[in-house]
């Protein structure tokens, strides 16, 4: 059960997901994903870890970098790459969606358009190879950081 969240799923829908997958929903894992919740944005693990912090104080940070790759493996949570090399995180957008990433501010805009589809069904008949998933992220200067 893969489930993208817009803040939709109450303790027991979290709890039913952690529990098909034979994983704990840790206090941990909650904070992280209320944090994401409650942002509404992609955060860096540096503020994630400071506000998972504020809520769970004996959190370390490589708990949290657990949490999120099991969120993340979850379809709770996604990661965006930045330009410096580094990663923010987000709550999972609804539906199949591709990350714009401004270069200058670090903002994430989500699009849903996808044009790898037909690629990967060319791609399936010329390599005899599946394709069961892709990652598209797009980097660019947003309209503010242009101005």
């Amino acid at each position: 059960m893969k489930t993208k969240s817009g803040g939709r799923e109450n303790s027991e829908d979290l709890r039913a997901i952690f529990h098909a997958k034979r994983l704990k929903c840790t206090p941990q894992r909650l904070a992280v994903l209320k944090v994401l919740k409650e942002s509404g944005a992609y955060l860096s693990i540096n503020m994630l870890d400071k506000k998972v912090k504020e809520m769970l104080p004996g959190t370390g940070l490589a708990t949290v970098y657990r949490a999120l790759e099991t969120l993340e493996e979850l379809g709770l949570v996604a990661k965006v790459h930045l330009e410096d090399g580094c990663h923010s995180y987000a709550v999972a957008p609804e539906g199949h969606m591709h990350p714009i990433v401004c270069t200058e501010c670090n903002k994430v805009i989500d699009f849903a358009e996808c044009p790898l589809g037909e690629l990967s069904e060319k791609l399936t008949q010329d390599t005899g190879i599946v394709i069961q998933n892709h990652f598209l992220q797009l980097f660019g200067k947003c309209r503010e950081c242009q101005a």
